[in-house]
């Protein structure tokens, strides 16, 4: 069985251009999320999916400068481009990322594949579905090949393709969910980088640390004591 971390990035943005390659830990921030992801001992690779633009060429020079490989396609077909980088590298489980979820933890996608993997019933798992009870930015889910396509050739409605799980959380008629909850509720936190504002503040988390290696437990610990 092939487990698939794929990371979706791009330099657009309408709040924050280019935020993926803006300065995070002394590097770009999709480099912080790639090198967290690939400590995942449930992955056999991580890949970066991108949109098929000019503009976004530095993202792939930069995949490429530091040892990741890139698929490139649709820019507002995020579940297109996610399935077919899926298929381009022969997955049998996808785990969706997003490159601008820095505190991305290798912990809890080694816990989503093997939730997934540990109920059989299960199309997918997921810590933010139906209930999120982690902080936003630690979103993880593991997918089989098989219902990801099953999502592709069936979601018709172009908003909802701009998100991998958006078909999956409105058929449930259709896709068994293996759900994930944190013991206590932490979806109050917040640790995605849409505004400089947001990126500011996690610059101070990783400068609080001063390393990559800290797990999302001691954010929240650290962001505890501030409040």
């Amino acid at each position: 069985m092939k487990i698939l971390g794929i990371v979706q990035a791009r330099r657009g943005s309408a709040n924050l251009p280019g935020k993926v390659l803006r300065d995070l830990n002394g590097e770009p921030m999709l480099v912080t999320v790639l090198q967290r992801a690939a400590r995942a001992a449930s992955l056999d690779r991580v890949v970066v999916a991108l949109p098929d633009n000019r503009q976004d060429d530095p993202i792939e020079q930069l995949c490429h400068a530091n040892g990741f490989y890139c698929f490139r396609g649709s820019e507002a077909d995020v579940l297109d481009r996610i399935y077919r980088t899926a298929i381009g590298f022969c997955a049998d489980v996808v785990v969706p990322l997003k490159g601008n979820c820095p505190l991305v933890d290798p912990e809890l996608i080694d816990g989503a594949v093997t939730t997934l993997i540990s109920h059989p019933e299960a199309d997918w798992s997921s810590n933010s579905f139906p209930k999120a009870t982690y902080p936003r930015g630690l979103e993880v889910e593991a997918i089989h090949i098989a219902a990801l396509k099953r999502a592709w050739q069936e979601d018709t409605h172009a908003g909802s393709r701009e998100r991998v799980d958006a078909y999956f959380a409105r058929r449930v008629d259709l896709f068994q969910v293996a759900e994930m909850r944190s013991e206590e509720d932490y979806s109050y936190l917040d640790y995605t980088v849409n505004t400089l504002q947001d990126l500011e503040r996690l610059r101070s988390v990783f400068e609080n640390f001063g390393h990559n290696h800290f797990g999302w437990r001691d954010a929240v610990a650290e962001e505890e004591v501030k409040r």
